[in-house]
């Protein structure tokens, strides 16, 4: 069993509502213009598995001295430490990926992804060797140290803030989802970052389901 700690947009949002009609039947059903239904399929599995998120914490497996309790002790003092933050979100490509992300920098989602990280750590399983192995391959030698002291290469410094739309695309088929995203995207409210939302996964393959929401409430100090 797998855990992560995710952006999940509030159910009632207008981005919620967006990632909902993006991953939706639906909209498999009627297809989007220049792209076959089965390889729209193929495109947005991960999404569905993953679910409509952005990454604070990657996936992770508690150590065996360690319960879903103190994982959420972890998160609550990293909610007491952190405001909630305002996101505006537009189209863009990351890594060869499209993917929604913020207009300019954004300081405040790196800090609390970074707390996120430093939370978790002393309470996860270390990565077992082949799959280090396995997820080195590509990387410099500053994310190949992250992934080795934190199970994940893109840490720290090395985070970006983003909702993945799909797999890596082809020139033409990144066009047809822009041209179907875009717009809907730029009319989108502020998004607001509100809430750490822990995520597990039951069993491997699975995909990943909202376990409970610890709202952002940073205590000003007295």
């Amino acid at each position: 069993m797998r855990y992560a700690i995710y952006f999940c947009p509030a159910p009632a949002s207008a981005l919620a509502a967006l990632g909902r009609d993006w991953v939706s039947r639906e909209l498999t059903a009627q297809g989007i213009p220049g792209i076959g239904l089965s390889r729209w399929n193929a495109l947005v599995a991960d999404v569905r598995r993953y679910g409509w998120h952005a990454t604070l914490r990657s996936p992770f497996t508690l150590s065996p001295d360690v319960d879903l309790n103190d994982l959420r002790r972890a998160l609550e003092l990293v909610a007491r430490s952190h405001a909630p933050i305002n996101l505006t979100l537009r189209y863009a490509r990351l890594a060869g990926f499209p993917a929604l992300r913020p207009l300019g920098e954004c300081k405040a989602a790196n800090a609390l992804a970074a707390a996120c990280v430093d939370a978790v750590e002393p309470l996860r399983l270390p990565l077992a060797e082949n799959d280090f192995q396995r997820r080195a391959s590509g990387l410099d030698a500053i994310e190949t140290h992250y992934l080795g002291r934190y199970g994940y290469p893109y840490v720290f410094e090395r985070y970006r803030f983003h909702m993945t739309l799909s797999a890596p695309a082809s020139v033409e088929e990144e066009r047809a989802l822009q041209r179907w995203l875009s717009l809907r995207a730029s009319m989108l409210p502020t998004a607001r970052l509100d809430a750490l939302t822990l995520c597990v996964e039951p069993s491997p393959g699975a995909a990943f389901e909202p376990l409970e929401r610890i709202a952002l409430h940073k205590v000003s100090a007295a």
